[in-house]
């Protein structure tokens, strides 16, 4: 069965409307609802830096209202984006390895809620598989570009040595800068809302609370939660006069008001810095989607087959399943003490049992040869 994809897109899509689809808090409870509502076999809910996207078998995804301009990915166009999307090929960082790791969170979470079954897993499986046969085949398979690579080098072109940097947060990417930037010789201070998560880092601490009030003490602040609403506010900065402290903002939704940038001593940084295309990166692209062509159409037919295949399982376990249970009546009734056929003979008897097997193998070979012949046609 082909997915249908219903997905938003920086920069296809405002920040802001991607950022609204966002869905961290009660993530089970959306999943749950939104496989009811659509009445979808299976769904899967990915979300990222850049990206949402809503993945339906069966069902009707525009019952949970999207926007007029989301994009929608049905047959062979759903299955060329979800391989390009797991091959970074179409993230602002080409090549983005972040992505196989967040693709499989994904399908975790909807397996946990059982909104995922084994279409989905299978699916995700043979997409994952194939995007790192093509990585390997274009030569992104020994990349690391992410957004956090990204941030990593503005933050050492744009701080002086020995910067005091906090980092807020304690997935993925503050990880990565939470050992990188010592590396590059800056000072490190974790922060979190619950400050004992951020205790595994190793590093100094300082109170969320504290920085939201006042930066005092950093040259940059680095933030990279999972919270629906900024945690940072103009509100609470600009009464204040302090030395310049830059804000790399790397959360969506934004940790940051946007117009926070509007403080004389703030300098605020957010995705669109580090998703946005140069035209060197356009043409990067352009060179990867060209060598890659060729294989992405192998691997899409391939992709598109084994799901087939998969189908074709199911109705033909489900055909049997059937058959067998209506021939096993037939057999029953046929050879029952007291039936219509009682009054034959021994002999007679033994005969129509033989006829019945020799029906019922028969009868299960034409269905098998039905459906091989049905699968070649795909």
């Amino acid at each position: 069965m082909d997915p249908v994809l219903y997905s938003y897109y920086i920069p296809r899509h405002d920040p802001e409307v991607v950022a609204r689809n966002v869905v961290r808090a009660h993530l089970a409870d959306h999943l749950l609802m939104w496989k009811r509502i659509s009445d979808a076999s299976e769904l899967v809910y990915l979300s990222t830096c850049q990206r949402v996207i809503f993945m339906f078998w069966g069902g009707d995804g525009t019952t949970l209202g999207f926007d007029p301009d989301i994009d929608v990915f049905e047959g062979e166009a759903a299955w060329r984006h979800l391989l390009e999307v797991a091959t970074g090929l179409n993230s602002a960082n080409l090549g983005d390895r972040e992505i196989v790791g967040q693709m499989k969170q994904a399908l975790d979470t909807a397996r946990e809620v059982r909104t995922a079954g084994p279409e989905a897993m299978a699916a995700f499986e043979d997409i994952l598989r194939e995007a790192q046969r093509l990585r390997t085949r274009i030569g992104l398979d020994d990349g690391s570009a992410s957004v956090a690579t990204a941030a990593l080098r503005h933050l050492e072109t744009s701080l002086p040595a020995g910067a005091r940097v906090a980092i807020v947060g304690v997935g993925p990417m503050s990880r990565y800068l939470a050992q990188r930037l010592p590396e590059r010789g800056f000072q490190i201070t974790m922060s979190n809302r619950t400050l004992s998560k951020a205790e595994a880092f190793g590093l100094p601490m300082v109170p969320l609370a504290q920085l939201q009030m006042d930066p005092e003490g950093f040259d940059c602040i680095v933030s990279a939660t999972a919270s629906h609403l900024p945690i940072f506010t103009k509100g609470n900065w600009e009464r204040l006069s302090r030395p310049p402290v830059r804000l790399v903002d790397l959360a969506l939704p934004y940790d940051s008001e946007p117009d926070m940038g509007e403080i004389p001593w703030v300098t605020r940084v957010d995705l669109n810095t580090f998703l946005a295309e140069t035209e060197a990166g356009r043409q990067k692209r352009r060179e990867a989607a060209v060598n890659a062509e060729p294989f992405i159409v192998g691997a899409v037919d391939r992709l598109r087959r084994r799901a087939d295949q998969r189908i074709q399982k199911h109705a033909n376990r489900t055909a049997q399943d059937r058959l067998k249970e209506a021939w096993e009546a037939l057999e029953a009734e046929a050879l029952a003490p007291g039936s219509a056929l009682a009054g034959l003979t021994a002999e007679q008897m033994e005969a129509l049992a033989n006829l019945l097997k020799r029906g019922r193998t028969l009868a299960f070979r034409a269905l098998t040869h039905h459906s091989e012949a049905a699968l070649e046609t795909r």
